[in-house]
């Protein structure tokens, strides 16, 4: 007899679909494994290592014991470097106590939308958009709402179309710039537009740093009523250090405190000291890994 066969899983568990993106990833550390030349083309990565400053922290942080459990927020010293960065880039003040830092993006997006949404809240999504998004949202029982947008808007959301999919159980709309897949970026009068609807914005911000036409510009620049998700892994080339941050109105901090402690515990000590170094210390790695991906070829 089978022993797996009394085992049934939810079907908030089955449902999830494949992340095409790490399916193909896989299958193609698979091909390299048995010997065969492979070129990545299937993920959001840079093509250049992490920058040594950072790695030289991590090691250095390791060989000093940095490597127990930290406040559940996150260390105050990156909580309070992403404060200063915030209002040197983009001339907003963060409370320190607004920032929870993770093992990536992801696990807050999870966290945040599972604080949002109740069975059969929804959360506007723009289509074409990231194929993790709604994912996230029907594992938490929510509903996706997907938004057709259109190349003359960058497909990017455009305020009128938003509230056409508004109704009484809409808990957000989320933006993304610089866009994936798109690779559009959100303008500042459209930011100001998009922050002017009744809804408050989840707003992905994880490609800052990486713009490579216009200006960048956060949510947080125009509304309080914003959830901004960011990280270091694009614009810093540190996918697997895995480090990101949720910046959360002030009345919402709590309880997304509360459920990380209960899933994530906290970020790893030593890579969040060198998330610290990154903002410091690395603005001009990162400028010459962008001047790299836009000159031209010989």
């Amino acid at each position: 007899m089978d022993s797996l066969s009394n085992i049934h899983l939810a079907h908030r568990a089955t449902e999830v679909t494949p992340f095409l993106a790490m399916e193909v990833m896989e299958r193609a550390k698979a091909l390299e494994t048995a010997g065969q030349e492979v070129i990545y083309l299937c993920l959001g990565e840079p093509d250049f290592p992490t920058p040594e400053p950072i790695v030289k922290t991590a090691r250095d942080a390791m060989a000093a014991g940095e490597t127990r459990y930290t406040h559940s927020l996150g260390r105050i010293e990156l909580r309070e470097a992403l404060a200063e960065h915030y209002h040197q880039r983009y001339g907003v003040r963060v409370d320190t106590e607004q920032i929870i830092i993770s093992s990536g993006t992801s696990p807050l997006m999870l966290l945040l939308f599972a604080a949002l949404c109740n069975p059969a809240d929804n959360v506007i999504l723009t289509d074409p958009g990231y194929a993790c998004y709604p994912n996230f949202i029907r594992f938490v029982g929510g509903e996706p709402r997907f938004l057709r947008t259109r190349p003359e808007h960058g497909f990017q959301p455009h305020p009128e179309e938003v509230k056409t999919l508004l109704n009484n159980r809409t808990r957000a709309l989320l933006i993304n710039s610089p866009a994936n897949p798109a690779g559009s970026v959100l303008s500042k009068n459209e930011l100001q537009n998009l922050a002017k609807l009744p809804i408050p914005l989840v707003s992905d911000e994880i490609y800052h740093g990486l713009t490579y036409e216009g200006e960048e510009h956060s949510a947080l620049e125009f509304t309080d009523n914003a959830f901004v998700l960011g990280g270091f892994s694009k614009a810093y080339a540190m996918t697997g250090w895995r480090l990101g941050y949720l910046i959360a109105p002030k009345s919402a901090v709590r309880a997304l405190q509360t459920f990380h402690q209960n899933v994530v515990i906290s970020a790893n000590s030593f890579v969040q000291l060198a998330g610290v170094t990154a903002l410091k210390e690395c603005d001009s790695y990162v400028a010459e890994m962008r001047a790299e991906r836009i000159r031209p070829p010989p």
